[in-house]
């Protein structure tokens, strides 16, 4: 049996084990406490398109009154800025400067705080690399149009080269684009080339209708938009494609 000495000792090991407990509970040496973190919330698709909104509208303060491919393109880069992804609206970025030089003056150079977020994505603008089938679609589209631009029209080089990506993936042009509906690419398809539209005399989507024109220019089958096979409508649009 132990000792009297023994017990002392075991009573002073309990005790002073009590101690530290408690010291580390109420006294200077409180164990650390994970404080909490708040977490920005998700961006809604109701969040980004009133987000898209604003941008859209604070480029257009920037254009000339009047002109028929402003709103067109502060849509287009609106969206693209909505979503965290400048390079989306396919503008290379001498084709962004040299757009907003002459659409959007003072929007790249200048201080509106509403386009805080167009300087920062342009200073870091990435260069958007296709894959080999997507360059060559898009060398084809953008020879297609090309041939049936409208001259004189100094802003169709860059409808071409939204056009041109746009095709790459999967949604409706109308809806990709951020427009209203289809006859809103109608529209912008018969200002820059308006020899192109009237050829759809099967009322196809603009979509299908310009992969398989690009097609038959370049003296190929007709072949779907890169983007085409990942939308909804593939099997409507495509039902005489072969598998």
């Amino acid at each position: 049996m132990p000792d009297n000495a023994d017990a002392a000792r075991v009573s002073l090991y309990i005790q002073h084990h009590n101690d530290l407990i408690n010291s580390l509970i109420i006294g200077n040496h409180r164990l650390p406490t994970m404080n909490a973190v708040s977490l920005a919330p998700v961006a809604t698709p109701a969040d980004r398109t009133d987000l898209a909104s604003r941008f859209c509208g604070a480029l257009l303060r920037h254009a000339p009154p009047g002109h028929p491919d402003a709103g067109f393109f502060a849509t287009v880069i609106g969206k693209s800025l909505a979503g965290g992804d400048l390079g989306r609206c396919g503008l290379a970025p001498r084709e962004l400067e040299s757009l907003a030089a002459c659409l959007f003056a003072g929007a790249l150079t200048g201080h509106d705080p509403a386009l805080a977020s167009l300087r920062e994505q342009a200073a870091i603008y990435p260069a958007r690399r296709a894959d080999t089938a997507q360059t060559e679609f898009m060398r084809l589209l953008r020879a297609l149009l090309d041939t049936w631009a409208a001259p004189g029209a100094g802003t169709t080089p860059w409808v071409t080269s939204v056009l041109a990506h746009a095709c790459l993936r999967p949604d409706h042009l109308w809806r990709d684009l951020g427009l209203s509906g289809r006859e809103d690419v109608t529209f912008l398809l018969a200002r820059h080339y308006p020899g192109l539209v009237v050829r759809n005399v099967r009322n196809l989507r603009w979509k299908q209708f310009l992969a398989y024109s690009a097609c038959e220019q370049a003296g190929l089958p007709p072949t779907a938009a890169p983007g085409c096979p990942a939308c909804e409508d593939y099997g409507f649009c495509y039902s005489d494609m072969p598998d």
